[in-house]
Parts: C-alpha cells; sequence; structure tokens
C-alpha cells in the first residue's frame, strides 16, 4: 500500500513528451516521456523520486502507476499506435520484493496497443553487477514480449560498455555532454564516432540526446546518428497536440546539405526486395518463401513495426531439416517466434552516404550483403556483388570528373570539397594556383610546350602533398586547387612552407622549358593581349588561398566566394611572394599575406 506522499505524487505528476525523429528525413519515430510537475509533491528532483522510492522498497508499485500515466496520455496522440513511447526504466526495480513481470503487456492490451509501441530505457546510474542473474532474465524477456530496449545516458557512466554487452539493446542514446558543442571538439567526434561505429557493427540505432543546435544536428548527422532527440527539434511539450508527425526542418537542412553528394541518389534501383517474414510467423512460411525465392539463401526477418530483425539462413535450418527429429525440433523451437534461428545482419539506412554503408558492412565478417531501411522499417536487401557495382559507378563517376590532361580532380569535386567545407564551418585551408605569365609563354613555344608546362606543375602538387585529408585539383587551363582538413596541431607555418616549396620548385624547374636566350636574359618577347610586342618574365605561379573555421562563425554562399577568390588571385600576382591568403572566420575579412 503506498503513503500518501507517494499518493499526492501520482495526483500531482505529470508527463512531458520531447520528440525522437530520424535525422535524415525528421520523420517522428519515437517520443519519450518526462516526468513533470514532481516539486508539488515535494521532490526536488527525478532521482531523489526514485532513490526514495527504492529505499521504501516500492520503486516497482510506483513505476507501474507511472507507467500506467504516461501509456494512457501517450494514446492521446493522434499517431500513436505508429510510433513508440520511450520510457526510463529504473533498471532496480527487479528487486522489488513484489516485482512481477507482465503487467505492461495487458495495460498495452486496453489501449489497443503492442509491445513493439513501447521502449523501455535503461540507465547506467545504477549499477547492478553487470546484470547478473535474474536482471538478465527480465531484460530477455521484455525483449522476448516485443518491447523495445535503449541504453540511456550511454558514455557518462562506469558500465556503459559492460551493460551494452549485457543487454543487447535496440537503441544507444548518446549523452548530452557529447553533443554539446560538438561541431567544436575534435575528442567529442572521436568518441561519438567511435560509438556509431560499436552500435552500427552491433545493429544497433544511435540517437543524439541534448541537440539544441543546427550546428550539432549536421555534426551528429555527418558522424552517422540514426536519430536525433533535442530541443532544435522541440523542447518537451506536455500538450500532446504540439507533437508532430513530422520535421521539415531537418528535412529542409537535409536537402540543402551538400554532403549528400556522396550518397546513393539512385539507390532504389539497387535494391533486391526480398520478401521478409515475421518474427513470430510459423517455420512454414519461412520454408516457402525460400522455395519461392531460389536465388537467395536467407530470409530477412522484421519485428511487429517493420523494423529489421535479422536474416534466418537456409544452411542454418538445413540441418534441423535432414536430421532424424531436427524437424520436429524446428518446430517446437520457432513456437510462437523466430528469434532463436535468427541471425545478426547489418543494416544501414537508404539515406546514408555510400560510405557509411561500406564501413556498416565491413564489421559484418557474416553476411553477404545489408539490410536497408527507410525510417528504421525494412525495404530492402544489398548484396555484396551489388555493393562492388557502386563502388564501380561511383569510381566511373569520379574518373569522368577528372582532368584527361593530369587525372587530376577536377571542378565537381572540388566544388563539393569547397561548399561542404565552408557549410561545416571545418577548419580548412584551400589554395587555388595561377600560372604568371603562361599565355605568353604557349604563344611563344606551342600548345604541346603549354601541356607540358602543366603537367609539371600538376607531378609537383603531386609529389609534395601527401592524399589524407588533402584534395588535389585541376581547375582548367593553367588553374590548380590544394585543399586540406586542417588538423589537430596543424599550423599556417606548415601550409605555407608546402605552398611555397610548390611555388619554387616550379619556377626552378620550368626553367629547363625555355630556350638558352631565354634563360640568360629572364624573358622572352611576346605579343601582349593587345597584339603589341612585349617582354615577359619566365614563368612563376602565384598562391590565393582562404583559411576557414578558424574564427567566428560566418555565412557566405558560392558567389561571394568565388568573388573572393577572384580578388585574392589578383592580389597575388602583385603581391612580392606572389601569395594573398584571407581569413573567413574573422568579422570582417581582410586580406592577409604569410
Amino acid at each position: 500500500m503506498l503513503s500518501e506522499k507517494w499518493k499526492k505524487l501520482l495526483q500531482e505528476a505529470d508527463f512531458a513528451f520531447q520528440p525522437i525523429v530520424n535525422i535524415y528525413t525528421g520523420k517522428l519515430y519515437a517520443v519519450e516521456a518526462l516526468i513533470r510537475n514532481y516539486e508539488e509533491a515535494g521532490f526536488t528532483t527525478i532521482d531523489c523520486i526514485f532513490d526514495s522510492a527504492f529505499s521504501e522498497k516500492v520503486l516497482y508499485s510506483l513505476d507501474i502507476l507511472l507507467r500506467e500515466k504516461a501509456i494512457h496520455k501517450f494514446s492521446l496522440l493522434p499517431f500513436a499506435k505508429s510510433i513508440k513511447l520511450f520510457y526510463n526504466l529504473d533498471n532496480r526495480i527487479t528487486m522489488m520484493p513484489d516485482f512481477k513481470p507482465g503487467y505492461t503487456c495487458s495495460l498495452l492490451n486496453d489501449y489497443a496497443m503492442d509491445t513493439s509501441n513501447v521502449c523501455f530505457e535503461l540507465s547506467e546510474k545504477h549499477q547492478l553487477g553487470a546484470f547478473a542473474g535474474v536482471d538478465k532474465l527480465v531484460l530477455n524477456l521484455y525483449k522476448q514480449q516485443g518491447f523495445k530496449m535503449a541504453i540511456d545516458d550511454f558514455g557518462v557512466g562506469f558500465s556503459g560498455l559492460q551493460m551494452l554487452f549485457n543487454a543487447d539493446p535496440n537503441f544507444i542514446k548518446i549523452d548530452r555532454f557529447f553533443i554539446s558543442d560538438i561541431h567544436m571538439s575534435k575528442k567529442k567526434k572521436l568518441f561519438v564516432s567511435s560509438i556509431v561505429q560499436i552500435a552500427q557493427a552491433m545493429g544497433i540505432f544511435t540517437i543524439a540526446e541534448g541537440v539544441e543546435n543546427e550546428e550539432e544536428y549536421v555534426e551528429c548527422k555527418r558522424l552517422g546518428c540514426n536519430m536525433v532527440q533535442g530541443f532544435f527539434v522541440q523542447k518537451p511539450t506536455r500538450n500532446v497536440f504540439e507533437i508532430l508527425p513530422a520535421y521539415e526542418v531537418l528535412k529542409d537542412i537535409t536537402q540543402k546539405d551538400k554532403r549528400n553528394a556522396n550518397r546513393i541518389n539512385n539507390i532504389e534501383k539497387y535494391l533486391q526486395k526480398i520478401p521478409p517474414v515475421a518474427v513470430d510467423a510459423s517455420i512454414d512460411v519461412v520454408y516457402e518463401l525460400l522455395r519461392e525465392n531460389k536465388h537467395t539463401n536467407f530470409v530477412p526477418v522484421i519485428t511487429k513495426d517493420e523494423s529489421p530483425l535479422g536474416i534466418i539462413r537456409d544452411a542454418d535450418i538445413k540441418s534441423y531439416i535432414y536430421s532424424t527429429y531436427g524437424k520436429a525440433l524446428l518446430y517446437n523451437m520457432t513456437q510462437g517466434s523466430l528469434q532463436k534461428i535468427v541471425s545478426h545482419c547489418a543494416r544501414a539506412d537508404i539515406n546514408d552516404p555510400i560510405d557509411k554503408i561500406l564501413k556498416i558492412y565491413a564489421f559484418d565478417d557474416d553476411n553477404d550483403g545489408i539490410l536497408i531501411t527507410r525510417n528504421e522499417q525494412y525495404i530492402g536487401y544489398l548484396s555484396s556483388k551489388v555493393l562492388l557495382d557502386i563502388i564501380n559507378e561511383k569510381n566511373i563517376v569520379d574518373a569522368k570528373d577528372q582532368n584527361p590532361l593530369t587525372g587530376l580532380s577536377g571542378n565537381r569535386i572540388i566544388n563539393e570539397f569547397v561548399s561542404t567545407s565552408i557549410e561545416s564551418n571545418e577548419k580548412v585551408m584551400m589554395a587555388y594556383f595561377d600560372f604568371d605569365n603562361f599565355k605568353p609563354f604557349n604563344d611563344y613555344y606551342g600548345f604541346r610546350k603549354g601541356d607540358r608546362a602543366i603537367t609539371l606543375f600538376a607531378d609537383i602538387l603531386k609529389s609534395s602533398v601527401g592524399f589524407d585529408d588533402c584534395l588535389v585539383g585541376h581547375v582548367g587551363g593553367d588553374d590548380f586547387f590544394i585543399g586540406w582538413e586542417v588538423k589537430e596541431g596543424d599550423t599556417f607555418e606548415k601550409f605555407y612552407a608546402i605552398i611555397k616549396e610548390i611555388m619554387e620548385r616550379f619556377a626552378n624547374d620550368i626553367k629547363s622549358f625555355y630556350c638558352e636566350n631565354g634563360i640568360n636574359s629572364g624573358f622572352i618577347v611576346a605579343k601582349n593581349r593587345k597584339g603589341e610586342l612585349q617582354e615577359f618574365p619566365l614563368m612563376t605561379v602565384s598562391a590565393a588561398v582562404i583559411c576557414s573555421g578558424f574564427g567566428h562563425k560566418y555565412t557566405i554562399d558560392d558567389n561571394a566566394l568565388n568573388e573572393i577568390f577572384g580578388v585574392l588571385k589578383k592580389g597575388a600576382k602583385n603581391s612580392p611572394n606572389h601569395i594573398t591568403c584571407i581569413d573567413l572566420g574573422v568579422i570582417k575579412p581582410r586580406a592577409l599575406h604569410f
């Protein structure tokens, strides 16, 4: 029997809902239930509520009543049956003397809902011996009943990886600590990237918690998070009618985000639409699907909400079928659920860039392909052969964009690098090189020697820079480009030294292209643009350099950037050392010289 203080809490407390949405489309996937108005019952924090209930051994009784209140309010959402309710489950309830699983199933039946509509969030706050004994059995029971499981606040506790190993969750919610200002911290990017990679290898969806601005959202999407939650999407609200089925702001950002250039735009044509089987189907359905699809050796298995659970391989069931009692054993094992014979298979979202899809596939050594989802629902399969075809197609597109004379990347790839760098506010250095006095040289010695001068400079570029985190491009004619992603510890002096070495090597090596008179005099006589004879010095090269992401945030479009480069190139040709630089991060950009 609950005391008066707990009855008052149940009377006063309310739940606010906060959306959890697909990071690409902005479509609502779930809402998290957050307790509100508990102060009216005399509690200062949420932790205080559950710690007190635990000490009084009423934690399970209280949680059940709060759970019922949350589910009732959730049911008022017009689209409640098509989304999920994330509910924070204090894992200490299993230590209560009155603990008894099964109540939530009957409660959901009262609201004509399914267990797949509920996801229990487990926290690292209370460490209970790594989910030993009954705790792990209870978690497995919840999962067998169709409930989803999530690890909350992942990364801030001491037992996170141990909990991940034992709980085998469907979701990992990456703690706000790692998300706050992630776009400004290389260390946080490294941690989140590592968490995402572990989750991908285990077939677990990742949710970025506490995203408060566009910069954090874009970085989380870049690092591969599947879903997002936070003030940037919507603050928690007690009014269920303020929850939207989709949040267009994320969809709009994705559409304008030029990082999607690395996405497989026509991925639909590659998908193998292998029919799935529901996890609660009969094994006979699996047999029939394998018979009907003679060119596949497996069947995808989906949960009640159509998210992929894994695959059943024909090889896995043959050992049962061809043994004396194996078929009967298989029928007994799969009564009510196929889960015991389901094998893990990697999965990716249809909006994921090709690089991410390939990384996910690379982590999965046991399978010959990858399951593809849209809004977390299964839509098809990509085999390893198809993945190779996609890579080849991408390589062909990139090859077509290469300059035929130098073999360097062309304008499309250069423009993607520039646009992506500017929009993401990453620290980058970009240098445009332009020959000095190339036209008179070309007119005097002919275009064949002019082409040789261009290939000479391309060779100098290739040998002077590494290609890791660096793009070397040929804009066209005598214009070239280098773009660096600035790493921690990199300095302006480092890039200046590289640029200076390139310029000096070209100025020295190009002399061998001139005749003896030209070398001795230091010039050639050729017609200028007016058709008049004029003395032109031996060729050199000028460099216009833009630094971005070093100072304050800025907004600039491609046209303005091209204008800046144009001004810088003119300035470089008139500069004593033929280099000009501008930092886009300053409040009022100004030309700087190294």
